[in-house]
């Protein structure tokens, strides 16, 4: 078998960083439409 190029695999640089990012961003609109929306409702079925 060819050996692979050392590159191969490695993602580029910041790319933890960036998903990290929408990780946070998806975290705090989930929180926000919790208790903006859905908690003032209150307990579905009453």
């Amino acid at each position: 078998m060819a050996e692979l190029p050392p590159e191969l695999g490695k993602h580029p640089r910041g790319t933890l960083a960036v998903v990290g990012l929408y990780g946070v961003i998806f975290i705090l609109a989930w929180l926000a439409f919790f208790f903006f929306v859905y908690a003032p409702r209150g307990v579905v079925g009453r």
